[in-house]
């Protein structure tokens, strides 16, 4: 560790559970380092100076989440911290092939990925071009090309412990080669014989053990021969030369015959067994199976009886219950024999070889039942027991031979002197030593049998020297107990990895070479010494072991002391003291101890010479060739003569090691003249679990496996290597200016490279390493030793904190000040107020005095003036009197004149109103016809231009059709005008006449009137007497009938009026139609014309303003019934326009809505397709706002849509957006009729601003929208250069002054801002009015209702099904306990109301249909049981008929809501904190682990689609409004922001760090009210944070996420929801720690200031408010949920 670290460095430390961690360097001196994790930022880690620290880097994100490189070697830092961690991200996104160098690492999955091993995926890398993906049929694609082109014998070297997938892999291989050396891609005889021979050697060599169910107990290497100078073949895929796969042969290794007789509990004997067993077990009365019976008789090449005499039911035989473990999961044994034997027909053995392979099988298996006991005279002695009988004699007739020639073989020993041959008894353990040695032997000598027959079979050509070696080989391995077996097994690797040593100091030499820089070969590790001790001639441990094994008297304990004596003090070497039988070899993977009991035994692995002579004497053939033909066995039968006749030497002893190390060097020999390729195959868990990534367990295996060797090897040298521009980039910086002045003019990269560096060597002091040099630059790269690196690396942090410091000291600096001038304005203002207030006071004095004098004037005044009042009352009241005689005299004169002049008003505004009229119909006519024949003019420009362009001429005839139908619908408008003209004039004459005769009634009225006058004067004159009584009552007859006269003519005058007006607007109307018609097709001519040529203007009504704000990102909406032909329509654009999107297309068919970006005449397009899904509209509906063009269609032959389309339309054009009512004629065009009034769709659209069209393709529709939207954008982006947030760019002034405001009373916000949460939903009493506290807005809110299923805390809750029922809504919640209940809540009379005007799609539900009396009757609409651990969220799928849950017990569960059954279950390997649905896609969700792991899920079928790594734990999912755009918190308090870029894909954009505290909660907010949409975050660092959300450029994309305000929020240990009420300008409601639910304001101008709700007595857990906005619900860490709504007190008078 060095001394000295920078702060603010990223490091690796130890850790006990997880092997290494991340932490950061705090403080760091020549004693101790101070560093802090990532788990918990405020902790301090003191570090000891001889503690391992290794050097890292800072996550990098790609478009596909945290950045994993393909080749480990690649990294920056190399070291086992950062290997183990790039695996692990590889390995959680189902990447389990990784390179590093020239090693493929393969992690086994434990799992089926789909599409990994494909026949098109082998295909493609079936080629000649080198891949740089990590993939097993890359190796082998390398190794084959190999042979083809440079034709040089290749080796694939597998090896990995028990359960790594070395089978698996050694198939793939196979597989791969056989198809690459197959003719024309046809795999022939050969190429099937050899992949059939695996599994035939997995049945007799694999076996169940506690790491792998089929481990390969034996080491196998497999030569495939190719011939050279064939042309590859097409279909193959490959490129140029090719070779021909023409042979095979198989060499195995060591077997592990001890197995046979005896295995660990939970492990199985090997497969051949229990297959063989069962086989036999199926059977019923008979011992001969007919072959095949499940597999197909067309995959087996001859049907045939096999005997099976000797077998039965496994649980018969002692060798095969040693364990309790007897079958496999998901494995058939049946099927499994006969594939076997149908491998074995396809390899070519024949049916009399199975015969006896299969019989002396069950010898083996007889043998094992056979148990001793000593004779009753002999207790020495041994015999068999009586009720083994049986099976002896069985084992005895199965090989061949007497019954009592085996049992003495068995039970004696025959020792042979000068003389004589002594036949001795042994005791019992002896003998049953022989019988598990004569089984071990029989076993052995089979399996080297079918290893033989599939060699022959295959065919193995001499004359061919050009093969591919596959070894698969066992790893390093390193027990509790191990015994010689290990020690075989680990030389094996000490032998490989010195290869793959040397293998790699060839590659690294290279390297040097090709650069040009010195090195030095000290610097690169070795093993050899470990290599010598075990191999050595006279001192190696096997020779040593030989030696003892041929001594006399030879023992474990007497080799184990030969080995302490011989290697005492050797540094590979070393010795246990507590354990006398234990010694210590240090291989390069680390130390293992070996346990020397039983060591001679198993290296002599020999059968006495009585039992081989049995065997030898067999009267079965084939048991007499297996001993008689084996080198080991052979010398019992030689005769003493051709004994002494042979050389007089004596000869060699063979023993198991012996044997092993000779076959070894062979292996070496052949494999040091091949080019290698290495695939380590590694073991992710020991529990062999899917998606499980154990790090102590995978880091044994990197160390065991050589993998960090590699790296050792490999950075040996130089370890840091960077190109010679990220040299100068990096490192200019901490230069001195004058030298970077005079290099950064220097052109040659390396020469400007290797100044700089030598001027830093002299400025830092950068230390030399005891051999050669500590940095070198190359032709391409700059290689560093890593002290050097280091030193240049710690240099440019600590300049980089300098000048971090020095930019946080000018901006705080920045800062204070800006806060001094506020706080020093704050302090002016106040003392002014106070100032003021003290003037104030002093003027209330003032006036006080002065309203003292005044009083008292007043009330002399008011005597006085009471005095005046009543004298001057008494005037008035005589004045009146007579002024009343004259006013009324005056008042009936005037009311006469009064009357005249209405009249004449009323008769001179009738005459001019008659005139205008007249005049702007004749305008108006005018301009009609001028329009007319503008519009005939374009018509015919257009047609002209149309005829031009031969691939027009079809739209230019339909083009005049539709001018026909015009001019005939013309010519009806005229007819209908000309007649309204001729109806005008008639009630214009009769309009005349009817003056005419209100004029004589005026007349006569007026005579009338003057004759009223004159009686009454005469009446008034009291000297006349005579009164004409008879004469006055006729004239008061005749007034009251002109009367009624008058008021009849001016009904008819009014109703005439009516009429007239009802006919213009109808010709008003009619005229508007054809206009709109006109417009229509003049839009649909042009969008066939040039894309940018221009077109009528449409009208803005509802569209987009160029500048404006707006957040419509979608061009065009397609909607509309189901069965309308909207996704044929969008196929065949597709197909014609953009046919790269047809794929995406085609995937997204299903999704209730899918986003489309097509390229339409070389301009983008947004085009989102909705589903008719009736429970998905309110889904469709919410886009009309966000899209400036929706078309709607309608099938032409279908009535019912059509009524669909109009109700869209209608609230498409309330939406604001433009709207195209698109009658569809694919139906019409294949026969069917038209059953629409196609004139009433055209009528609707143009009432509703839009356009009708019929066509069934969108082609013209689609061109006629870009061309309106190029007209209207001039050319801009929508959105694209917008001012946001002008209004939120006030100085820190206008801010002091809106608090010095709110401090005194002011306010900044309207009226409905101070509404406060919650809409009123419950009348309140009025003792609760008087109640209440005046001035607190949230004193209206009151908790309703308590809830209360079980004491176990609440995790989450959320509301559902609002838009399904009138009458109620649902809310869902969910526990610690794993239980989730859903509560019906019924609506109240208020919330009713409210709803008046909606439909509801289950408002006829009898069951629920009418609400109770009582507003809080809450029931339990159902139980949810199934999780067993804490609910970590919940939330309704985007139809709302059901719930989704996540929970830590690694499980994502859907349920049906109604019935509370749970529909399905897909589980995790971690816990899942939280998921969420795909916006368009209710077939895919997301879900995260704790693996820091998002997945993309199909519903349907639990397939995952996509895998996305990031850094950390993700804790809260969210979804903009846009449905785009994936808000992602994670544990460490960041928030990534990934793109659905389409219905089954994620790709990361940007990542914002937050906070130091964990996010637990997003809640996104739309833009409303002049601000834009925004993100409301709870974290645990005690915060709750407003972050506004940048859309654009371009227009519709989130590109960054912007703090507006952190506000408190007591929270740092429970997982805290937020939620966002919509009232007055918005809402935080938050829970909290502290017992209350926190509650801010969102308005522009607000302070912030928290208000809170009281009643809980525990921590609040969670909220949520409902889509109406009127109830609102907390629940607390004791399991209870509490209800609140705002009472309204508006009925209740003040």
């Amino acid at each position: 560790m060095e001394a000295t670290y920078a702060q603010g460095t990223l490091i690796w430390i130890k850790h006990e559970e997880e092997v290494w961690i991340q932490a950061e360097i705090v403080t760091s001196n020549d004693k101790e380092i101070i560093v802090k994790t990532d788990e918990d930022p405020d902790a301090r880690i003191v570090l000891g100076p001889n503690e391992p620290v290794f050097l890292r880097t800072s996550d990098v994100f790609t478009s596909e989440g945290l950045s994993v490189l393909d080749d480990l070697t690649q990294l920056t830092h190399l070291h086992e911290p950062a290997v183990l961690s790039s695996l692990q991200n590889r390995f959680d996104i189902d990447k389990i092939y990784t390179f590093t160098g020239p090693i493929l690492i393969a992690l086994n999955p434990f799992k089926v990925i789909p599409g990994l091993y494909d026949e098109d995926v082998l295909k493609k890398f079936m080629t000649t071009e080198p891949s740089t993906k990590p993939h097993v049929f890359n190796t082998s694609n390398a190794s084959y090309r190999g042979i083809c082109d440079r034709h040089k014998s290749q080796t694939v070297l597998i090896s990995g412990e028990s359960g790594a997938g070395k089978t698996e892999t050694t198939k793939f291989v196979m597989k791969f080669l056989a198809m690459a050396g197959a003719e024309d891609g046809d795999v022939t005889n050969v190429e099937q014989q050899v992949l059939e021979s695996n599994p035939l050697l997995e049945a007799f060599g694999n076996a169940r053990t506690l790491r792998n169910d089929n481990s390969s107990r034996f080491g196998k290497f497999i030569e495939l021969q190719f011939r050279g100078g064939q042309k590859v073949s097409l279909n193959t895929g490959a490129a140029g030369e090719s070779c021909r796969l023409c042979g095979a042969r198989i060499r195995t290794y060591l077997l592990e015959k001890v197995r046979v007789a005896d295995q660990q509990e939970g492990e199985r004997n090997y497969h051949i067994f229990y297959e063989a067993c069962a086989a036999a077990a199926s059977l019923s009365g008979t011992t001969d199976y007919n072959f095949p019976q499940l597999l197909k008789k067309e995959k087996v090449k001859a049907e045939r009886t096999i005997s099976l005499e000797g077998y039965s039911d496994l649980g018969n035989f002692a060798y095969l219950t040693r364990s309790t473990c007897r079958t496999l999961k998901d494995v058939n044994d049946v099927e499994m024999f006969e594939r076997r034997i149908a491998a074995m027909q396809t390899i070519g053995i024949s049916d009399e070889d199975i015969g006896s392979i299969f019989r002396t099988v069950a010898a083996v298996l007889h043998l094992g039942n056979t148990k001793f006991d000593a004779p009753p005279n002999n207790s020495e002695g041994s015999m068999v027991m009586q009720e083994c009988n049986e099976s002896i004699s069985l084992a005895a007739q199965l090989t061949g031979v007497e019954r009592k020639d085996l049992e003495a073989a068995l039970c004696n020993q025959t020792r042979v002197t000068r003389t004589e041959k002594i036949r001795s008894p042994v005791n019992v353990r002896t003998a049953a030593d022989n019988r598990d040695a004569l089984a071990r032997a029989l076993y052995g000598m089979i399996f080297d049998y079918v290893v033989n027959l599939a060699n022959s079979a295959i065919g193995y050509l001499k004359d061919v020297k050009l093969f591919v070696g596959v070894l698969d080989i066992f790893g390093f391995e390193c027990f509790k107990m191990n015994s010689f077996e290990q020690v075989c097994i680990n030389f094996t690797n000490e032998r490989l990895q010195q290869f793959f040593n040397s293998f790699v100091f060839k590659l690294e030499e290279q390297l040097y070479e090709r650069e040009g820089i010195p090195w030095d070969p000290l610097d690169f590790p070795d093993n050899q010494d470990a290599v010598d001790i075990l191999q050595a001639k006279t001192t190696g441990v096997f020779a040593i072991l030989d030696e003892e094994c041929v001594v006399p008297q030879g023992s474990d304990q007497g080799f184990n002391n030969k080995l302490i004596k011989q290697h005492k003090g050797h540094r590979r070497f070393d010795e246990i003291k507590t354990k006398p039988t234990w010694f210590v070899i240090k291989h390069f993977a680390g130390p293992v101890g070996y346990c020397t009991d039983g060591f001679l035994d198993k290296n002599k692995d020999q059968l006495s010479n009585d039992i081989i002579e049995c065997m030898g004497n067999s009267n079965v053939d084939f048991i007499k060739n297996l001993f008689r033909n084996d080198k080991k066995y052979a010398e019992a039968f030689t005769k003493p003569g051709e004994e002494a006749s042979k050389t007089g030497s004596k000869k060699k002893r063979i023993t198991v090691s012996s044997e092993f190390k000779d076959q070894l060097t062979s292996l070496m020999d052949i494999v040091d003249l091949t080019e290698p390729h290495f695939i380590r195959c590694i073991k992710p868990n020991p529990q062999n679990e899917p998606d499980r990534y154990d790090r102590k367990a995978v880091t044994e295996q990197l160390r065991y496996g050589g993998v960090l060797q590699v790296v050792q090897v490999s950075r040996a040298g130089y370890p840091v290597r960077i190109n010679h521009q990220e040299c100068w980039d990096d490192y200019r910086v901490i230069a001195t200016p004058s030298a970077v002045a005079g290099l950064k003019h220097i052109d040659d990269k390396k020469l400007r490279a290797q100044k700089l560096l030598e001027h830093l060597s002299t400025e830092l002091s950068i230390p030399k390493p005891a051999h050669g040099l500590s940095w070198a630059v190359g032709k391409t790269m700059v290689f560093f030793k890593l002290s050097a690196f280091e030193r240049l690396k710690f240099a440019r942090l600590e300049l980089l904190i300098k000048s971090t410091t020095l930019i946080q000291a000018c901006w705080r600096r920045k800062v204070k000040m800006r806060m001094y001038k506020a706080v020093r304005l704050f302090t002016r203002h106040i003392q002014s107020l106070l100032r003021m207030k003290q003037a104030y006071l002093d003027l209330q004095k003032k006036r006080e005095l002065l309203a003292v004098m005044k009083i008292q004037a007043l009330s002399r005044c008011f005597v006085q003036k009471r005095k005046f009042r009543a004298i001057r009352a008494k005037i008035v009241h005589l004045q009146a009197w007579r002024r009343g005689i004259t006013g009324r005299r005056n008042a009936k004169e005037w009311r006469k004149f009064s009357s005249a002049c209405k009249i004449q008003a009323a008769w001179k505004r009738w005459q001019d109103q008659r005139v205008y009229k007249l005049l702007r119909a004749a305008i108006t006519l005018a301009q009609e016809r001028i329009r007319l024949v503008s519009a005939k003019k374009q018509m015919q420009k257009l047609k002209k231009e149309a005829k031009e362009v031969g691939a027009l001429m079809a739209k230019s005839q339909k083009a005049a059709e539709q001018a026909s139908e015009l001019r005939r619908r013309n010519e009806e408008l005229e007819a209908i005008q000309l007649q309204l003209q001729s109806e005008k004039k008639s009630l214009t004459s009769r309009i005349r006449q009817l003056e005419e005769s209100i004029e004589g009634v005026q007349q006569n009225l007026s005579e009338v009137k003057e004759k009223a006058a004159e009686a009454a004067k005469l009446a008034a004159d009291t000297s006349k007497q005579v009164v004409e009584t008879e004469k006055v009552e006729a004239m008061k007859k005749h007034i009251e009938e002109r009367d009624e006269e008058l008021t009849r003519i001016r009904t008819e005058i009014e109703q005439a009026r009516t009429d007239s007006k009802a006919q213009q607007e109808k010709c008003q109307d009619a005229e508007g139609r054809y206009q709109q018609l006109l417009k229509s097709t003049a839009m649909q001519s042009t969008a066939g014309m040039n894309m940018g040529a221009s077109m009528p203007r449409t009208s803005m009504v509802g569209g987009r303003v160029p500048g404006s704000r707006t957040n419509r990102n979608v061009n065009i909406q397609l909607v509309g019934a189901p069965g309308v032909g909207k996704t044929s329509l969008l196929e065949i654009l597709i197909k014609e326009q953009d046919p790269a999107q047809l794929s995406k297309f085609m995937e997204g068919k299903v999704n209730l809505m899918s986003h489309h970006q097509l390229e339409i005449g070389g301009k983008p397009l947004k085009l989102l397709d909705c589903s008719g899904n009736l429970r998905a509209q309110h889904l469709v509906k919410e886009w009309f706002g966000r899209s400036h063009w929706v078309i709607v269609v309608y099938d032409l032959s279908n009535q019912q849509s059509l009524n669909y389309a109009l109700d869209l339309t209608r609230e498409v054009h309330a939406a604001g957006a433009k709207v195209v009512l698109f009658g569809n004629k694919w139906s019409t065009d294949q026969g069917k009729s038209v059953e629409v009034d196609v004139m009433s769709a055209k009528d609707a659209a143009v009432r509703n601003d839009g356009i009708a069209i019929e066509s069934s393709t969108l082609t013209d529709v689609v061109r006629m929208v870009l061309n309106s939207s190029d007209e209207q954008d001039g050319g801009g982006m929508p959105g694209g250069g917008m001012d946001q947030g002008d209004d939120r760019r006030g100085s820190v002034i206008s801010t002091a002054f809106d608090s010095m405001k709110s401090w005194f009373g002011g306010s900044n916000a309207g009226g409905r801002a101070n509404q406060g949460v919650l809409r009123p939903s419950l009348k309140g009493t009025k003792q609760m009015k008087q109640a209440r506290r005046d001035g607190d807005i949230n004193a209206d809110l009151k908790p309703v209702q308590e809830l209360q299923d079980s004491e176990s805390a609440v995790t989450c809750i959320c509301f559902g099904q609002e838009r399904l029922h009138k009458f109620y809504i649902l809310l869902a919640t969910a526990s610690k306990d794993g239980t989730v209940v859903v509560y019906r809540c019924y609506r109240t009379e208020m919330e009713i109301t409210f709803l008046s005007d909606q439909d509801f799609q289950q408002e006829g539900d009898s069951a629920y249909s009418q609400p109770p009396t009582d507003h809080s009757n809450i029931a339990v609409h159902s139980r949810l049981v199934g999780h067993g651990r804490a609910i970590t969220s919940i939330f309704f799928n985007l139809l709302e008929d059901q719930l989704v849950t996540t929970s830590i017990d690694k499980s994502v569960r859907f349920w049906g809501i109604d019935s509370g059954e749970m529909l399905k279950v897909f589980t995790d390997s971690s816990p899942v904190p939280v998921a969420t649905f795909l916006p368009f896609n209710p077939q895919v969700f997301v879900a995260a682990n704790s693996n820091a792991v998002l997945r993309l899920v199909n519903v349907q079928n639990g397939m995952v689609l996509q895998k996305l790594k990031v850094e950390t734990e993700v804790r809260a999912l969210k979804f903009d409004d846009t449905g785009l755009f994936l808000l992602a918190g994670t544990k460490s308090g960041s928030i990534h922001v990934l793109e659905a870029s389409d219905s089954s894909t994620l790709k990361f954009k940007f990542k914002v760090q937050l906070a130091r505290g964990g996010v637990t909660c997003i809640t996104f907010v739309p833009a409303s009210y002049g601000q834009p949409a925004c993100l409301l975050v709870n974290t645990s660092d005690s915060s709750a944070t407003i972050i506004d959300c940048n859309y654009g450029p371009p227009a519709g994309v989130l590109t960054n996420l912007v703090v507006r305000q952190r506000v408190r929020v007591a929270h740092s240990l429970l997982p805290l929801k937020c939620c966002y009420s919509p009232s007055g300008h918005g809402y935080l409601i938050s829970g909290s720690e502290d017992k209350e639910v926190y509650i801010y304001s969102l308005a522009k101008g607000s302070t912030y200031r928290m208000q809170y709700l009281k009643h809980h007595q525990v921590p609040v857990v969670a909220v949520a408010v409902n889509l109406q906005d009127t109830l609102l619900a907390s629940a607390d860490s004791l399991g209870r949920i509490v209800l609140w709504r705002r009472i309204d007190f508006s009925h209740i008078p003040d």
